[in-house]
């Protein structure tokens, strides 16, 4: 594996310029047939529809079917509801985060295409669901199985949270390499199966993978979609309730995390490597009512992402007071850091700055980090700036 890669990588410099990996993702499609729903008779509909009066309970069946891979299945629901906002209603309820790794974000990117016929018998609607996948049901038995053998082969269960984002991260950018087949017929690069059958994939592959291994093992953990040079997917998993990022296709010609370049890192370091190909997660898509709006506060606010890189050493050891961000200078940049982590705090009640970062931004050490510590810090730097030669400890005992 590692001679592949090596030779792959020397043909890759050849003809690539400017990148790592082509950014690619899939885009699936949702159409509906509801205008005008058509009258028909009740014995047409109610032989093979599953009836139910929630949208809850609906969502429950629906995202049961996708799991087992259905292709086509019929529901019904009362005719009080609105036809086509229950059905997206129905659909976000099936795909929304669970505890099972083979839900959630793991189900909604596997999700090629989904169309909906809707038809009324005067009492119920029912909806005639069509749906593509990436992936077959035996194909998924054969991830089932391939899941299980590699979280006993890398020993997962056996370490904490960081160790195990690490053992899975390192075993996806040494065993899976990128697909470049970019034939129709191909649907399996855009899946865990692709990486793990094949032992090729694109990012859709590469990190539904990575979030299928770590919620299997208790990471928390999600999918990413947006752009950095073309449509990409990456993962934010977390250590101590703080999300990180990770782009394990962007690393697939490292051999272990201490090499990556987008392994860990916080939302204003992730793209230091290729600042001319930034990460954006994508917004809301009236078009793909399914893939989530990553831009607001609420999800802000449950996936709360660290500003900074993780420090695989204790955090909590070797920290300077004032130095925030850790560049060995005590300025504005601290000062600003320290702001913004008040804000975070007050709002949400996380800082989003890691462990050591907090210890530092605590300058008058009282156990709060607020505006007084930025004011602090901009006062040293004003000092510094015209000629002062204290260090910061000194300084704050004058």
């Amino acid at each position: 594996m590692k001679l592949w890669k090596s030779l792959v990588s020397a043909a890759m410099a050849l003809t690539m310029v400017g990148t790592v990996v082509p950014a690619s993702t899939s885009a699936f499609a949702v159409t509906t047939d509801i205008s005008p729903v058509r009258v028909v008779e009740k014995a047409d509909l109610s032989q093979n529809a599953e009836s139910f009066d929630t949208v809850e309970a609906a969502a429950r069946y629906v995202r049961e079917c996708i799991r087992t891979r259905d292709t086509e299945f019929v529901y019904s629901l009362p005719a009080s509801l609105d036809y086509e906002k229950t059905f997206h209603d129905v659909m976000l309820g099936a795909v929304e985060e669970t505890y099972n790794a083979d839900e959630g974000d793991y189900i909604k990117y596997d999700i090629s295409s989904v169309y909906c016929k809707g038809k009324y018998d005067g009492v119920r609607y029912y909806y005639y669901i069509t749906m593509e996948y990436y992936t077959t049901a035996l194909q998924e038995q054969y991830v089932d199985n391939k899941v299980k053998q590699l979280i006993s082969t890398l020993d997962l269960e056996s370490k904490d949270d960081y160790g195990k984002i690490c053992a899975i991260y390192e075993y996806i950018i040494n065993n899976v390499g990128y697909d470049y087949n970019e034939d129709e017929e191909n649907k399996e690069r855009f899946s865990a199966y692709g990486a793990l059958h094949n032992g090729k994939a694109v990012c859709q592959g590469f990190s539904q993978l990575f979030y299928r291994l770590a919620k299997e093992v208790g990471v928390p953990c999600r999918i990413i979609s947006g752009t950095a040079d073309g449509g990409h997917a990456w993962n934010i998993a977390a250590v101590d309730g703080i999300y990180y990022l990770v782009d394990s296709t962007w690393d697939i010609f490292s051999d272990n995390v201490s090499q990556c370049d987008y392994f860990m890192k916080g939302s204003l370091d992730f793209d230091d490597a290729d600042p001319e190909k930034p990460h954006i997660a994508s917004g809301a898509d009236p078009d793909n009512f399914i893939l989530t709006d990553f831009s607001t506060a609420e999800f802000k606010a449950e996936y709360p992402v660290a500003d900074y890189a993780f420090d695989a050493n204790d955090r909590k050891k070797g920290y300077v007071l004032g130095d925030v961000n850790n560049d060995e200078v005590i300025d504005s940049v601290d000062a600003s850091v320290i702001l913004s982590a008040y804000a975070n705090l007050s709002i949400y009640g996380v800082s989003y700055i890691s462990a050591a970062q907090e210890l530092a931004a605590d300058v008058n050490m009282n156990n709060t980090i607020d505006s007084t510590d930025a004011s602090v810090v901009m006062e040293y730097y004003g000092y510094v700036s015209t000629g002062g030669e204290l260090p910061f400890t000194d300084f704050l005992r004058r």
